[in-house]
């Protein structure tokens, strides 16, 4: 369950809107109210109604999907700056992912109704917002070209790179599970754990329980980048 503040929510050094005038900008702080999160909790559920945006002030936040035989596919860690939920701003649907704090989080809330008005007010925000859309769509489209094109060695080792690209400044080894990290591409645990295994022996990787640090980036690099 989440505890929330009023107006708690400061969005200047958020991307999503950090091209807006100070006087929009300003506008857009006033909406928000501060909500925390303790580590494991749902923020919300795929299927949910959509009634805000979210920005993350601390912690980290998983968006994920969940297919209809119950598989889980992880697609990305929100970090602080990181905004999510933008589609329910932009339709009426449901949410068509869930988030769920991976550890202790305070995230900035906006409600729907009142970004809405504020947007119709202020076409910029609109404009903004159409465009962290539009990229956040060209992203998923790359993960689903990688789930099909590309095999597990190729993917594994591209999401290595991208989770230890937006963890490492915080961290100097990645606190993932391989069940969390299979979830991440797609795959079986007895797969991703077969290869982890193998580049263990080979030194490129080093891992304890919960936590997967990369020692060789350039030997991974060659697997990443194998097929292009």
């Amino acid at each position: 369950m989440a505890d929330e503040q009023s107006n708690g929510g400061r969005l200047d050094s958020s991307q999503i809107f950090g091209n807006l005038s100070d006087g929009s900008r300003f506008l857009v702080e006033r909406l928000a109210n501060e909500v925390t999160y303790a580590a494991g909790a749902t923020v919300f559920l795929q299927g949910d109604e959509g009634d805000a945006l979210y920005r993350v002030i601390e912690g980290l936040i998983e968006i994920s999907v969940v297919a209809p035989n119950g598989r889980k596919l992880s697609l990305n860690l929100m970090q602080p700056g990181d905004v999510f939920g933008e589609i329910a701003l932009l339709d009426n649907g449901a949410r068509t992912t869930s988030a769920i704090a991976v550890e202790s989080c305070k995230l900035a809330r906006i409600p729907r109704s009142a970004m809405r008005n504020l947007m119709a007010e202020k076409p910029e925000i609109s404009m903004e917002l159409i465009e962290i859309l539009c990229g956040r769509l060209r992203w998923v489209s790359q993960q689903v070209e990688d789930q099909v094109f590309l095999p597990l060695p190729v993917r594994l080792a591209k999401r290595l790179f991208m989770l230890s690209d937006r963890l490492d400044g915080r961290r100097q080894e990645l606190k993932l599970s391989q069940d969390e990290l299979a979830s991440f591409v797609g795959a079986s645990r007895e797969s991703t754990n077969k290869i982890l295994n193998a580049w263990r022996r080979k030194r490129w990787i080093d891992m304890s329980r919960g936590t997967i640090k990369i020692l060789d980036r350039s030997a991974l690099t060659g697997v990443a980048e194998a097929l292009d």
